[in-house]
């Protein structure tokens, strides 16, 4: 029977099997209260001028700006994402390189369409691909972000590239001795982190981030000033509050913290350059 899509790879760590010990390596989303239990812990989170709370709702926010600007800037979607992406046909890349495709998003999840078709189709109902290759034969590197085409458990090398590569270019190419097509190979795949498995790290960005973003625009009207004086016939009293350099020390450390996370993104998910197959 035709499995749907091939095995779910794991994003992290990269290609494990089985996890032991206690470390524990995912965390939740992060939330308004837990942001305010952790690192919003003891900020006076209420308007100096009205009196008013910020809200869950205005947390909540700044969490999902901050979710968006990581995966813009990182190209890693902190939930599980589907792609349809269609790429240019090689006879020989397909045949010496074994359909080897660079996919555009990763970490690769799992795959569940390889398809040709020599037309300007679409992947989806109602539409005909000229090869629909199993999946059982499509290898994956998650990280790299690339797939190939290797013969599956029980096939021979030889029955394999001629149901696949001979056929192909006797079929589709081989009387018009056409080498290049187009946007002939489509591929669906999914790509990012699933439930319950975003590692801790990107938890830890989103939610600097998300502060950071809460009191760069809210800071002026938690921490207006840093003390107050009143005076009555000759008697006076006066207090001081945090004021505006506890804020900017504050945002300091946020933003540094910020640095030093997404460094390490960029190195460990191979985001700090562009890397592709010529």
């Amino acid at each position: 029977m035709p499995i749907s899509k091939t095995t779910t790879q794991a994003a992290f760590p990269y290609l494990n099997v089985d996890q032991e010990g206690t470390p524990n390596r995912y965390m939740n989303l992060p939330t308004p209260a837990g942001m305010r239990s952790t690192v919003l812990f003891g900020l006076p989170l209420r308007s100096f001028l009205t009196g008013e709370e910020v809200t869950d709702a205005a947390i909540q926010h700044y969490i999902d700006e901050a979710i968006s600007e990581i995966e813009h800037t990182l190209d890693l979607y902190i939930t599980p994402v589907t792609f349809r992406e269609r790429h240019d046909y090689s006879a020989h890349q397909q045949f010496w390189s074994r359909g080897y495709i660079k996919v555009n998003h990763g970490p690769i999840l799992d795959v569940s369409k390889f398809q040709l078709s020599f037309n300007n189709g679409n992947i989806g109902p109602g539409s005909f691909p000229l090869i629909d290759i199993p999946l059982e034969y499509i290898h994956t590197q998650p990280q790299e972000q690339t797939m190939q085409i290797v013969p599956a458990t029980g096939v021979t090398v030889s029955g394999f590239i001629a149901s696949i590569y001979s056929g192909l270019a006797f079929h589709a190419m081989g009387s018009s001795g056409v080498s290049n097509w187009p946007g002939a190979i489509q591929v669906e795949y999914r790509a990012g982190f699933e439930t319950g498995k975003v590692p801790a790290l990107l938890v830890g960005l989103i939610e600097n981030m998300a502060a950071f973003k809460l009191l760069s625009i809210m800071g002026p009207i938690l921490f207006p000033h840093n003390g107050v004086s009143i005076s009555i016939d000759g008697t006076s009293q006066s207090t001081s509050t945090l004021g505006p350099g506890f804020l900017q020390n504050r945002l300091k450390d946020l933003n540094d913290m910020i640095e030093k996370q997404m460094d390490a993104a960029k190195g460990y998910y191979q985001k700090r350059f562009l890397i592709d197959y010529i």
